[in-house]
């Protein structure tokens, strides 16, 4: 696969025509504002950083010094899975940052060139960003892959259309009159760094029995948390299973009961 694409521009200039050939990185074509902020700001904090660098056949948005992978990801961090295995594989550590939009613009250019922002009603949490873990399960708990979660403000740019169209990707399912044009980072706030069984440890409720159910679970992570729906958590209860943080305990009709698994240490001691 090509990494490389050639862009071919012809002007004119008097009576002469010139063609004008230039050859570009694929994966900085369509860069969003949000995407190339978070990627100079990374390469800016990391000693002998350099961007879009060809490790194995991938390309790394950021390559440091001591063999450190930066991983930009402004939409679904499933897309890396495979990404994320061949730079471990390699020995690399690698860091996936994650811009999590806890508040959101939208702002849309009509026909007429003149622009209209609002905000979107849509909220995403430190519980929200557990949608996008279900795809990584195998490597998150892996000594070389950290996840920064960046809470931060996003606008969404828009351009309207003059009739109904397909989205860029061909996931509508229904046509719109607007188009996604990019994203623009506005706001960074705190920085949440998971990495290891003890962070996401720390992020289980306090309060929960010896067994619990997900609406028990639920019920004791809005006490942290009390913008986290049920969804949510209960899509979190399952990462941190898949994780073997918890263990299923048993079953009561659709229900399953959970207890958070202990060290053999702590089993031989109570046990004696």
């Amino acid at each position: 696969m090509q990494n490389y694409i050639k862009l071919i521009f012809l002007f004119q200039l008097d009576d002469f025509l010139f063609l004008i050939q230039h050859e570009t990185m694929i994966n900085t074509l369509n860069e969003s504002h949000l995407h190339k902020t978070l990627k100079d700001l990374y390469a800016l904090n990391n000693e002998g950083a350099q961007t879009e660098v060809r490790i194995g056949t991938s390309i790394a948005d950021i390559a440091a010094s001591n063999k450190k992978i930066f991983e930009i990801q402004t939409g679904s961090l499933g897309s890396l899975k495979q990404k994320c295995l061949e730079y471990i594989k390699q020995g690399y550590t690698v860091t996936v940052v994650y811009p999590l939009a806890c508040t959101k613009y939208i702002e849309t250019t009509d026909l007429h060139g003149n622009k209209k922002r609002r905000k979107s009603p849509v909220k995403k949490n430190l519980i929200s960003a557990f949608r996008e873990l279900t795809s990584l399960t195998k490597i998150l708990l892996s000594r070389n892959f950290y996840l920064d979660i960046i809470q931060c403000q996003i606008c969404e740019e828009r351009i309207e259309m003059m009739e109904p169209v397909q989205s860029q990707n061909h996931r509508r399912h229904f046509k719109k009159t607007w188009l996604k044009t990019g994203k623009k980072l506005e706001e960074m706030g705190k920085i949440i760094t998971l990495h290891g069984k003890s962070s996401y440890k720390k992020m289980i409720p306090k309060n929960l029995g010896e067994n619990f159910t997900t609406r028990n679970f639920y019920e004791n992570l809005k006490i942290d948390f009390p913008e986290a729906r049920k969804n949510e958590s209960d899509i979190m209860v399952w990462v941190l299973w898949n994780l073997g943080l918890i263990e299923r305990i048993g079953k009561k009709g659709n229900s399953y009961f959970y207890s958070l698994k202990k060290s053999p240490i702590k089993k031989i001691m109570t046990e004696t």
